[in-house]
């Protein structure tokens, strides 16, 4: 009897313990979304960060609800010192997804992709982006 409390025990443990891994690394997948614009925006730039308002709160309302995806929409001439101006060498407009996963980070610039097609193709521009957000997701 002692030996089959004390094997319940142990796998109850193990299951336990495999549990919290796939929380942490749950917790740890994360994606950014940084819009660098200029301080003047022309509609393009304003096209851009209104289709990827409406991707986010259409296609991924729950993981940008639970923190799973973080919009940063920064001036980069008016936050100059910002740490992820520096950080990713922004000297023009940029669109860049950023996913982490183990203290890992992945780019992927969406700067061109966007520029081409949100103002006069705003469903492809968010379908194009649905799409890679849901590749980086995965």
């Amino acid at each position: 009897m002692r030996k089959t409390s004390v094997l319940i025990f142990v796998m109850f443990l193990t299951v336990f313990a495999f549990g919290q891994n796939e929380t942490e690394e749950t917790r740890k997948k994360q994606m950014d979304i940084y819009y660098f614009h200029r301080t003047q925006r022309c509609q393009t730039c304003l096209s851009i960060e209104e289709n990827i308002n409406k991707t986010l709160n259409t296609q991924f309302a729950d993981e940008v609800a639970g923190g799973k995806i973080v919009l940063h929409s920064l001036d980069y001439q008016g936050e100059a010192e910002n740490e992820f101006v520096t950080k990713y060498n922004i000297d023009g407009p940029t669109l860049l997804l950023v996913k982490t996963k183990k203290e890992k980070e992945t780019v992927k610039d969406l700067t061109d992709f966007a520029f081409e097609n949100s103002l006069h193709q705003g469903e492809k521009f968010r379908e194009g982006l649905e799409s890679k957000i849901n590749e980086f997701l995965r």
